[in-house]
């Protein structure tokens, strides 16, 4: 068919037309905050590749707008999985760059190499990403805009700071940015959004949980507003830390509200959004939070039947699955499940200290309850729970971990 349609043009034609199939391909992506991501966008992705990669060598034919405007799509549809496409889409983005000098490319580029360094575990390229992406540019002085994506990079190198548990350097970044007019752009307002949604996060790793409480209401409230902006992508990880901070405080009813709510929203839309198994997990230990054991367990044995599970969701299923196998003194069932724990705990970058000792707890509580405590009398489980009363790491992590640890250290007294 290809080979039919390149016949029937005329030779003179053909770079028009070829553009224009590009055109027409990377114009099909949404953005992101601007339009909603329709469940047709993964059957585009191979047609953005193909052309794409057909293009690879003719970038600097395409006026300049154009040429930008796809940049900047690439950059957006980098969001969409999975590893193989980004790399593909933020290589391609810089070759279409070449030469051209453009302060609001650079920045696009190096927050989006930002995010692939942490996504690869590679924190080396995720830090020098965003090395010289402020500077003393006129551009960017002059240009509100490129001024807004400073902030942008500010919030990815916040993220940096959180993946290697840096949160006094995180919360420093994102309380030092502020919108720079009293009426916000759209820019800005997304950007404040960011702020108190990571900013809560940081105070709910922190412990701080009635600061992180006050700050995600603010950014979910806003996200309710009618307008113009769409926050449906980041409602997923909003709700969860908003249960989980509720997890923290002792109010999991309140918790579940905000859960049970975002899963309705999210299934009854046309185009169901994916992503759901996060969600059910934060309610999973909600429910358990409540005493409401069966009902967590279902949740988590369909969760661990689903393919292609996040390394956290991993983690946290098998968390939720120890703790009731625990609870209900099926020790082996639990032992082997705080196994499977600490295995999905060894594929993060940066291994937890503190959750790490809570886990070796657990197993060690779970060996003394069937007899084998001549295994743990003095190591692991005396240093364990020794450790868990150390301030040093992120013991907030996983929601419900705090209450777990004072579960055990209340067996041992």
């Amino acid at each position: 068919m290809s080979a039919r349609v390149h016949r029937s043009l005329a030779p003179d034609t053909l770079p028009f037309w070829r553009q224009q199939a590009l055109i027409v391909a990377y114009r099909a992506m949404p953005w992101k905050y601007i339009e909603f991501p329709g469940p047709v966008v993964k059957s585009f992705l191979p047609h953005l590749h193909h052309v794409t990669e057909a293009f690879q060598d003719c970038f600097e034919e395409l006026p300049r707008a154009t040429r930008t405007d796809f940049m900047l799509t690439l950059i957006e549809a980098f969001r969409f999985p999975d590893m193989a496409w980004k790399y593909f889409a933020i290589g391609q983005a810089e070759l279409a760059a070449g030469r051209l000098k453009d302060t609001h490319l650079r920045l696009c580029i190096g927050q989006t190499k930002a995010v692939l360094g942490r996504l690869s575990g590679n924190m080396d390229e995720a830090v020098s990403s965003l090395q010289d992406i402020v500077s003393n540019d006129s551009a960017a002085a002059a240009s509100k805009r490129v001024r807004c994506e400073v902030g942008v990079a500010i919030i990815q190198r916040s993220l940096n700071c959180i993946q290697v548990a840096d949160l006094s350097t995180a919360q420093k970044l994102l309380e030092d940015w502020n919108p720079h007019d009293a009426e916000p752009s759209p820019l800005e307002k997304i950007l404040s959004f960011r702020k108190c949604s990571l900013l809560g996060r940081v105070m709910r790793l922190q412990g701080n949980f009635i600061k992180a409480l006050e700050l995600l209401e603010t950014a979910h409230q806003a996200s309710q507003i009618p307008s113009d902006i769409v926050f449906d992508e980041d409602l997923r990880d909003l709700t969860c830390d908003l249960a989980d901070t509720l997890r923290g405080l002792d109010e999991p009813v309140a918790g579940e509200r905000y859960l049970r709510t975002e899963i309705i929203r999210r299934t009854e839309r046309p185009d169901p959004l994916p992503g759901k198994s996060l969600l059910e997990l934060a309610l999973a230990e909600a429910l358990f939070a409540q005493d409401r054991y069966e009902e967590a367990k279902d949740i988590c044995v369909d969760i661990e039947s689903r393919a292609s599970l996040l390394k956290y969701e991993r983690l946290r299923v098998n968390v939720i699955l120890a703790k009731l196998s625990h609870i209900r003194s099926d020790f082996e069932v639990a032992l082997s499940r705080w196994s499977e724990a600490m295995q999905a705990l060894q594929e993060f970058t940066l291994v937890d200290g503190q959750v790490q000792n809570i886990i070796s707890a657990s197993m060690a509580d779970a060996l003394d309850a069937q007899g084998h405590n001549w295994l743990t009398k003095e190591s692991p489980r005396k240093a364990s729970l020794t450790e868990l009363a150390k301030p040093e790491g992120v013991p907030h992590w996983i929601a419900g971990f705090r209450q777990w640890a004072e579960y055990l250290q209340s067996k041992a007294t």
